[in-house]
């Protein structure tokens, strides 16, 4: 696994450039499949003599690369030097292209797989750090709870619920006492009367 994830990040950039290269060659090959011109077939000639170049002066840093299979790294330079040239190749045996472009395609898997595997040990190191962030101690999560909106509602249904529970277990008492008659009462009753609860205020006979 790389060190850090800017080396990881560097590591895959590498790949993805090589890859790109890897599909010009592929592109610029098969063209002698359906160019019937021989002339311009030697045109693109140039172009993919360069890719070929680009090609071998990567290919021991690919190998570097590789941690799967080194036999199909070792194989994209093999491909590379089979293929001299574009008419060279359109004149190979049946059985030579076909090996060829299933060397190029193995070893396309293999750029795809290893991308695919830093980007794996990439997120395994982030996800690491995550788990060593501390987290704040209880009683301050708690705190950061209680004052989201969320947490607002549920201690004013608490708290709520807990008066409601007081004034059930001492309503009897409550609406008996006589500073409640003559002061809250007639307050209540103002309240209660349009919803026809106005009956809670008076004690059972009362």
């Amino acid at each position: 696994m790389a060190a850090n994830v800017a080396e990881i990040d560097e590591q895959i950039e590498e790949l993805k450039m090589l890859m790109k290269i890897w599909l010009d060659f592929y592109r610029i090959l098969t063209t002698v499949f359906y160019v019937e011109d021989p002339q311009e077939v030697a045109r693109l000639d140039p172009e993919f003599q360069k890719i070929k170049t680009i090609v071998a002066e990567h290919h021991s840093r690919l190998m570097t690369l590789i941690k799967k299979d080194p036999h199909i790294g070792q194989s994209v330079l093999t491909t590379v030097k089979r293929t001299i040239s574009l008419d060279g190749f359109g004149s190979l045996s049946p059985i030579e292209i076909n090996k060829t472009l299933i060397e190029w395609h193995c070893a396309n898997i293999l750029f795809n797989e290893t991308i695919g595997s830093l980007e794996c040990d990439k997120d395994k190191i982030i996800r690491k750090r995550q788990d060593k962030i501390p987290r704040p101690p209880l009683g301050q999560r708690i705190k950061t709870s209680l004052e989201s909106p969320k947490g607002k509602a549920i201690t004013l249904l608490v708290v709520a619920g807990i008066v409601g529970g007081i004034l059930y277990v001492y309503w009897d008492p409550i609406r008996q006492n006589p500073m409640f008659i003559q002061y809250f009462k007639p307050i209540l009753e103002k309240v209660l009367q349009p919803l026809g609860m106005d009956y809670i205020l008076t004690p059972p006979g009362g």
